[in-house]
């Protein structure tokens, strides 16, 4: 059996902790899983009753031995302590491609500006490097995912929430449809462009290699709004494959 739990096992060990790790004090949101009961070692299983959803650090205490049984199946039912976000992304780089929609955007500290409000933008800290700052709007008045330099500030309600321990991927899903995915993509060439790029002329475009890449999709259903991977919708309007450097906004709205 491949130890690596199918998607819908880990989607309810997500849910079931309220989407961050619930040892007290923690709330991290990049979440992997632990097989408790019985262990891996002792029976291979994917048995929701017996995992528990957990950060890589406490995953790791938890294999050995530092949580009992009682312990973990409390921390099942206990989600308070994973209201508190705790935690940050820790991809920094000098240099960004961001990709919305299916259009380019390089070096752009705000590739998504919405009705006045900075969706998706990018700061620099002291050594110069992008930092990650997030305001999701909602169809809706409840909150949505807020980041703010690279720190989990809220993730509001989500009906889906996945975030993988190497951090370079936040996803959140709302029950109304509601969604925004942000994935870096680190150290692409040329080469690896125009692979993950086929349908655009990147390889015209002046963009230097190699750069990570931050995809950037959402859609807002109620609000006639859905860009990514491939296409930026807005209204009746269509946009992909346009590229721009060094200007202040990306997709533009408002």
């Amino acid at each position: 059996m491949n130890r690596t739990p199918p998607v819908d096992v880990l989607r309810e060990l997500r849910r079931e902790v309220g989407f961050g790790c619930p040892v007290p004090g923690c709330g991290n949101p990049f979440l992997t899983w632990h097989h408790f009961d019985p262990p891996w070692r002792g029976r291979e299983h994917h048995e929701p009753a017996g995992m528990i959803a957990l950060c890589r650090e406490h995953a790791d205490q938890a294999d050995a031995g530092a949580f009992t049984d009682e312990q973990l199946r409390a921390f099942k039912t206990d989600t308070e302590h994973a209201r508190e976000v705790g935690a940050r992304f820790n991809w920094m780089r000098q240099q960004l491609l961001a990709v919305v929609g299916g259009n380019f955007y390089l070096e752009t500290p705000t590739p998504v500006h919405i009705q006045g409000i900075d969706i998706v933008a990018f700061s620099r800290d002291e050594d110069g490097h992008w930092i990650l700052n997030v305001n999701m709007p909602r169809s809706t008045q409840e909150a949505g995912l807020v980041v703010a330099e690279n720190f989990w500030i809220s993730r509001g309600e989500p009906e889906e929430l996945v975030c993988p321990p190497m951090g370079r991927l936040v996803s959140a899903r709302y029950a109304n449809g509601d969604s925004i995915k942000i994935e870096f993509v680190d150290d692409l060439d040329a080469a690896g462009l125009d692979k993950r790029y086929p349908d655009a002329p990147v390889g015209t475009w002046p963009i230097p290699t190699p750069i990570t890449v931050v995809e950037i999709t959402m859609r807002l259903p109620d609000a006639n709004i859905d860009f990514g991977p491939r296409l930026t919708k807005i209204g009746n309007t269509s946009i992909s494959n346009s590229f721009m450097g060094m200007c202040q906004y990306g997709l533009f709205v408002g």
